[in-house]
């Protein structure tokens, strides 16, 4: 089995070298430009130009930004003020 094998195996290789070895090559010229193997010269196609992006639309205004209010005192439901749990007054940031 493993002789089949390395026979198949060796069987591909030889298939894939001998097709790289078929492959037609260019012919460069004294000159440095290519040529097809029948002597003319090759043209290529010219290169497409890339499109251009579209300008970017401006920015949107932003709303002016609302005054905030000032801090005021904190109360309880009833409207007593609130306490710490070691029963001191709690002020708030202004």
């Amino acid at each position: 089995m493993s002789k089949l094998l390395s026979v198949v195996i060796a069987a591909a290789f030889a298939a894939v070298s001998v097709s790289a070895v078929a492959q037609t090559k260019d012919v460069k010229a004294k000159d440095g430009g290519v040529k097809s193997p029948d002597g003319k010269a090759v043209v290529t196609k010219a290169a497409k130009e890339a499109p251009k992006a579209a300008p970017a639309p401006a920015p949107a205004a932003k709303p002016a930004e609302k005054p905030k209010a000032k801090a005021g005192d904190v109360k309880t439901k009833d409207g007593a003020p609130v306490k710490a749990k070691d029963k001191k007054d709690v002020k708030t940031k202004s």
